[in-house]
């Protein structure tokens, strides 16, 4: 599984009539370290991994300071943090020799941190699968659009790293349709993701539902806990 990563992996942070001063829900200090447990259902299967990503050293792109994360697969995500929240710009796999730039900046949360903020996002399935002739993931073939809006600002979330309260929790939602069988033809699947930010941790938890039931495809749900968190 990659990592938003398995995550769309941008985020952004409070603003809008000035920089807040409290701790940061997307850290992006070099040398902070993630583990989080991840379990994946498709159908009656269930399986147990572990991800791990830390922020790695600081680079300048386009005149901007960005923060490099690495996952444990060796994919650098490219992230900075400026007024209007903090985004991706660049990506780079462990098969390339320099940065891919993002089209436009992959936002996570964007300011200002307030409950009904929007703003939309390209992604792809992290769960939906082909089962029918063959077994394969569709992550890397289908991308859509997902709108996201930020849902509330004061969660309280347990996970195995804690309790960690005060959270920004993000709602997102779209549409995908997909050719499930040929009894069903083609089928609407509503796919939903949240995620929470704990202040001075990050993504402490992500929940994704990609429900679908078909002789071709079949899709399931994904849910990322934070497990341990330090330098």
């Amino acid at each position: 599984m990659s990592s938003r990563y398995v995550l769309p992996a941008l985020v952004a942070l409070l603003g809008g009539c000035g920089k807040d001063t409290g701790p940061s829900h997307f850290p992006l200090e070099p040398g902070l370290r993630w583990t989080y447990q991840v379990s994946v259902e498709v159908g009656n299967d269930r399986q147990m991994l572990t991800l791990t990503e830390s922020n790695s050293d600081t680079v300048d792109l386009n005149g901007i300071a960005h923060t490099v994360r690495v996952t444990d697969q060796g994919t650098r995500y490219y992230l900075a943090e400026t007024e209007q929240g903090v985004f991706r710009s660049a990506k780079r796999t462990i098969v390339e020799t320099r940065p891919r730039r993002d089209d436009d900046p992959r936002w996570v949360l964007k300011q200002p941190y307030q409950v009904g903020t929007s703003w939309s996002q390209e992604t792809h399935p992290y769960v939906l699968r082909r089962i029918h002739p063959y077994t394969e993931k569709l992550a890397r073939s289908i991308n859509f659009k997902m709108a996201y809006q930020i849902g509330a600002l004061d969660d309280t979330v347990e996970v195995p790293a804690g309790r960690f309260e005060h959270c920004i929790r993000v709602d997102g939602e779209a549409q995908l349709s997909i050719y499930a069988d040929g009894r069903t033809g083609y089928q609407d699947i509503d796919i939903n993701t949240t995620e929470w930010y704990a202040p001075g941790v990050g993504l402490v938890k992500l929940e994704r539902n990609e429900p679908l039931t078909g002789e071709v495809f079949a899709g399931g749900r994904i849910v990322l806990e934070l497990e341990q968190f330090g330098e």
